[in-house]
């Protein structure tokens, strides 16, 4: 599967007014004389200036154009950067002589990165150098130059698998530090002298002015730099430009675009959303990056402590440097609102056409996968059209979880936003982790594929029905038992089941079939089915919540409640009884941990099934009629869908999509879901939905964004 959406991946050198955009700094910066500097209200100016003083600014520096109009206060003190650093680093990582040395695929395990004791888990040795740079990597060892509130927000160890959850660590700024370094061959600061301060001719660092911080928490330092507000302008110009620099490509615009992605919402401590995360770099999130302030897309921003910021706007040609005296240790600190009400001073003071987009920027033939952002204005369209109060997305590349995505409510008439770890129904999606435990016993010679069912069993699963005598699993698995979806008023009235064709003669999608199923599943294991696919699924693969069962807790997680009834859903179905084709309760994010171990090449875990059974699954074996095949970037496949075991199997342009989508419920509690993967590219894509609109609007996203 692949998402494409056209990237600002450049500059082409024109400004909104079709005059040539070639202004950098020299060895100096370039300032605008006159009282109104390029048409910016000097009076304006000066009121921000009035604000930042009272609230405790040290420096303000403001380029637009490549030219500075606005240079206040200590511009050239050499304050500390704090978690400015982050951005630089991210940056180097991004430089082509650091990038061909370093995999963002390439995991803890691979690299030898461990720490003191207690040391890495063999989980945590699986987060990626990617998941490093999203601060997603579920390793909550202790960690040096951490704050009181991060460390206060630290998760326990082993909560979360790599690449599941967002956490500003500093156990992952630290490491990637020493990574750099290892695979490098220089020192963070030597690299950011080299590649980035000389290109740039900044006009303050020194090497002297950066230091490591060293503790016994951990054996991986920080990496603090002090630096000027003018110099630290020019990075941000650096980026504002698309990572060019007078004629010469000093960071790949690719990169720019992905270090500035949002992957992941940004929370405060009372868990609301106030900005996005990429690549160690502040970006939007819903159109969110500072409270009160509206910015246009594409803008994003690197933060430090205290109130320390580099906020580049590319489409305005703008980069606005603020500073603290962080060094007096009971000075001043500036908060985020404080910030976000002297930038609307500092926007007020700017020419009106100045706010348009800057005209060119965006480069048609500049196309890079899966990139979420594309996502945040089609999706709430697509949820006001077909009146969906809530969607949750979870995308991987390269075989692991990479960003995610919330939208809307849990429910409509309340307040609750859908959040990473909102459960909904999987409904019709819970049978592919079923699918993949009867074939780990099918691997462990407890079941065979091709013995009638019956067998396993003390006494025919239904009476006075001889036909089902030869219904095998992987009849059940490719759905050609004959079965009905449903026999008539629902499986649970236990009302007769007929057999509606020859067993292994013709496809009929069964949910019949697998409930059939797990019943055998049970008899063989000696466990219920809900406990058994958790104990050899769902725990090694490091799901924690998800459930077949409904449990009590549920309620403050999941999508789906009703307005005026407390905490309780009303009017739905909880399902106390566990049914492997409908019953999950499951977020987004721990499905797609099962749709990675679909993807993963390693396949030596004791809970993994085997290359061989993987191939079974993803191998057509039923011709799906009447089932077409799904639109995906605007084109529908001649080729008809088939299935394999469980798996729907379409042929596209690119290889064969696997996918498998999901229905329960109506009118006041249906759940829509759908997900879908790319086994040669390693992509994929989970989508849960919290109304009967949902159907249509994961349809007309895949038809919108997945690449035919």
């Amino acid at each position: 599967m692949v998402l494409f959406v056209v990237l600002a991946a450049g500059w082409v050198g024109l400004a909104a007014g079709g005059q040539p955009l070639a202004v950098f700094p020299g060895a100096h910066w370039d300032q605008v004389p006159g009282p109104d500097p390029q048409g910016w209200s000097s009076a304006k100016l000066q009121a921000a200036h009035d604000f930042a003083k009272s609230i405790g600014s040290a420096a303000l520096f403001v380029v637009h154009q490549g030219r500075v109009v606005d240079d206040w206060g200590q511009t050239t003190q050499r304050f500390k950067a704090h978690s400015i650093r982050k951005s630089f680093l991210s940056t180097l990582y991004g430089i082509p002589g650091a990038a061909a040395k370093i995999g963002l695929s390439d995991t803890m395990g691979e690299l030898g990165i461990d720490d003191n004791e207690p040391g890495l888990t063999a989980r945590e040795k699986e987060a990626t150098v990617a998941d490093l740079l999203k601060a997603r990597s579920g390793v909550y060892h202790p960690a040096l130059y951490e704050t009181d509130s991060m460390k206060k927000r630290r998760p326990e160890r082993g909560s979360h698998p790599p690449g599941t959850y967002w956490y500003y660590n500093n156990w992952d700024f630290n490491v990637l530090g020493t990574i750099f370094e290892k695979q490098v061959g220089l020192s963070v600061f030597e690299a950011f002298e080299r590649y980035l301060a000389q290109p740039l001719q900044m006009e303050d660092f020194r090497l002297q002015d950066a230091e490591y911080f060293r503790g016994s928490d951990s054996i991986h330092p920080a990496y603090p730099f002090r630096m000027t507000a003018r110099d630290m302008a020019r990075f941000g110009l650096l980026f504002a430009r698309g990572g060019q620099w007078q004629g010469r490509q000093i960071v790949p615009a690719d990169w720019v675009a992905r270090s500035t992605t949002t992957y992941s919402p940004a929370t405060t401590e009372e868990g609301q959303v106030h900005a996005g995360y990429g690549y160690l770099w502040w970006t939007q999130f819903g159109g969110r990056h500072l409270e009160k302030v509206e910015l246009p897309q594409g803008t994003f921003s690197a933060r430090g402590a205290g109130g320390h910021y580099i906020l580049v706007v590319p489409v305005w040609d703008l980069v606005i440097v603020h500073r603290v005296d962080t060094d007096q240790k009971d000075g001043p600190r500036v908060e985020r609102a404080e910030f976000g009400k002297l930038v609307n001073l500092i926007l007020d003071a700017m020419p009106t056409k100045s706010r348009q987009a800057i005209a060119g920027t965006v480069q048609p033939a500049a196309l890079l996968p899966v990139l979420p952002t594309s996502l945040d204005e089609l999706v709430p369209a697509l949820m006001a059209k077909h009146k969906v109060p809530g969607v949750s997305i979870v995308g991987i590349e390269d075989r692991h979880i990479a960003w995610e995505r919330q939208y809307g409510v849990r429910c409509p008439g309340r307040p609750e936003p859908v959040g990473s770890q909102t459960l909904f129904e999987a409904a019709s999606m819970s049978k592919l982790p079923a699918a993949y435990v009867a074939l780990k016993l099918v691997e462990q010679g407890r079941l065979e594929l091709d013995r009638p069912l019956t067998e396993y069993l003390d006494k025919p699963y239904l009476a006075d029905e001889p036909k089902h005598l030869k219904i095998t699993a992987r009849m059940v698995l490719s759905h050609t038992t004959g079965f009905p979806n449903w026999r008539n008023g629902g499986w649970r009235n236990g009302g007769p089941l007929p057999v509606l064709a020859e067993p292994g003669t013709k496809f009929a999608y069964s949910g019949e079939g697998f409930t059939y199923l797990q019943r055998v599943m049970e008899q063989i294991t000696g466990e219920p089915f809900e406990r058994y696919v958790t104990r050899t699924l769902f725990e090694p693969l490091g799901i924690t919540t998800a459930s077949y069962l409904w449990k009590d807790g549920f309620e403050k997680l999941a999508a789906g409640l009703r307005p005026g009834q407390g905490d309780m859903p009303a009017k739905r179905t909880l399902y106390r009884a566990a049914n492997a084709a409908y019953s999950l309760y499951c977020s987004p994010m721990e499905y797609a941990l099962f749709l990675v171990e679909m993807l993963k090449r390693d396949r030596s875990a004791p809970h993994s099934l085997s290359v061989r059974s993987i191939d079974a699954m993803l191998t057509r074996t039923t011709k799906a009629e009447g089932r077409p095949p799904i639109v995906r970037g605007g084109v529908q496949s001649s080729e008809p869908t088939y299935y394999g075991l469980g798996w729907a199997i379409d042929a596209t342009a690119g290889g064969d999509r696997i996918h498998h989508s999901g229905s329960n419920g109506s009118k006041d509690t249906a759940f829509r879901c759908y997900c879908e993967f790319d086994p040669q590219r390693g992509s994929g894509l989970v989508i849960m939905t919290n109304a009967e609109g949902g159907r249509q609007l994961w349809e007309e996203l895949i038809a919108a964004v997945s690449g035919p």
